[in-house]
């Protein structure tokens, strides 16, 4: 089985990683992609912190959600599987700076499939499509640059499904987090 995946990750990122440096375009494109999309992120949750009285704790829980897959449990597995990005192998060209860290599981992927499953459960389904399709936008050009293996992306999307899941179950407690929150940005007129 871990061959088969190994398999399936060499392949992909072979191709991906050769077509995006096919020419000048898909060079920009992705590189742009993995380094810049990325901040779409912070900026629709304040967006939707300001747009509307339910949307705070939409976007409290959501931003918790994200911050737990990426900081916490990617953090943790990753440390414990360390395993090398792609472009350490010398077989894949770096396309976009990065530090040798770990590869698995990707934390862009964890933090934003956090987002869009917890605005998924919040209701908010539109909202919660555009940020996985931004997800996956984002982790098909960290392939395409070298960053990540194809199963670093989906496993870091089902560890963030999988927190916000749990972030979910936990959303009784943490209201009061929430509340605690909320009355702050209130008191200093941020909400």
């Amino acid at each position: 089985m871990i061959d088969k995946i190994l398999s399936f990750d060499q392949t992909w990122l072979l191709a991906w990683n050769n077509f995006a440096n096919s020419s000048p375009f898909w060079l920009v494109f992705p590189k742009f992609m993995a380094e810049y999309l990325i901040y779409l992120a912070p900026i629709m949750l304040i967006i939707l912190w300001f747009s509307r009285a339910e949307s705070k704790k939409v976007a409290l829980r959501a931003t918790f959600a994200g911050l737990v897959a990426w900081l916490i449990a990617s953090n943790i597995i990753g440390r414990l599987i360390n395993r090398p990005r792609p472009f350490e192998s010398g077989e894949i060209q770096e396309l976009i700076f990065h530090r040798p860290t770990y590869s698995f599981p990707s934390d862009h992927a964890a933090f934003l499939f956090a987002l869009g499953f917890s605005f998924w459960l919040s209701g908010y389904k539109k909202l919660a499509i555009a940020v996985f399709v931004v997800s996956l936008l984002i982790g098909a050009a960290r392939i395409a640059v070298g960053v990540h293996f194809p199963s670093d992306i989906i496993f870091g999307g089902i560890l963030g499904i999988f927190i916000a899941w749990l972030i979910e179950l936990l959303d009784r407690p943490l209201q009061i987090v929430y509340n605690f929150l909320i009355n702050i940005a209130k008191s200093i007129r941020l909400a």
